[in-house]
C-alpha cells in the first residue's frame, strides 16, 4: 500500500514539474495575409464609410507609417464633415504579397451625399491599396488615388 502510494506521489510530482516547464505562451503569429483578410478589410472599411463612422474608418489605417499621414487624416476629417451620407461597393480585383506588405487592387464605386444639400459626388476608380501588418491585423499604409476621398 506505501508502495502504491509513494508511486501515486512521483507521479503527480513529475506531472507537476512538467507542466511548469512548458514554454511560456508566446505571441500569437499574426494572421498571414490572403483573399480572405483583404475581403474582411475591404468590408471593414465599407461599413465604417457607409456607417459614417470617421474613427473606425481611420483606424484602420497605421497613419504613422503612411506618407503624410497626418495630411490624409485632414483630407478624411474634412470628407466626413462634408458628407451626410456615403455608399460605397468595393470589389476586390486582385492581391499580391511583397515582404510585410501586401497590395490590394480595388474597384471601388462610391456615392457621397454632400452635407450642404448639393448633388451627390459619384467615383467610380480603381483603388491601389497597400496594407502592412499590425501585429493581429492589417491595416492601410497607402491608398492611391486619395482624390477618391473627397468631393471636388
Amino acid at each position: 500500500m506505501r508502495s502504491c502510494a509513494t508511486a501515486i506521489f512521483c507521479v503527480l510530482l513529475f506531472y507537476a514539474i512538467g507542466r511548469g516547464q512548458t514554454p511560456s505562451q508566446s505571441q500569437p503569429t499574426p494572421a498571414a495575409f490572403d483573399a480572405q483578410a483583404a475581403s474582411r478589410l475591404l468590408l471593414q472599411l465599407s461599413e465604417a464609410l457607409q456607417g459614417h463612422s470617421q474613427k473606425q474608418f481611420l483606424a484602420l489605417f497605421n497613419l504613422e507609417r503612411m506618407k503624410d499621414g497626418a495630411l490624409f487624416k485632414q483630407q478624411i476629417n474634412s470628407f466626413f464633415a462634408q458628407t451626410e451620407s456615403i455608399r460605397v461597393h468595393l470589389n476586390l480585383v486582385d492581391t499580391s504579397l511583397e515582404g510585410d506588405k501586401a497590395s490590394l487592387a480595388v474597384d471601388a464605386e462610391m456615392e457621397a451625399q454632400p452635407s450642404n444639400g448639393g448633388a451627390p459626388t459619384r467615383r467610380n476608380e480603381r483603388l491601389n491599396l497597400v496594407v502592412a501588418n499590425a501585429g493581429n491585423s492589417w491595416k492601410v499604409v497607402d491608398v492611391p488615388p486619395r482624390s477618391f476621398f473627397s468631393l471636388q
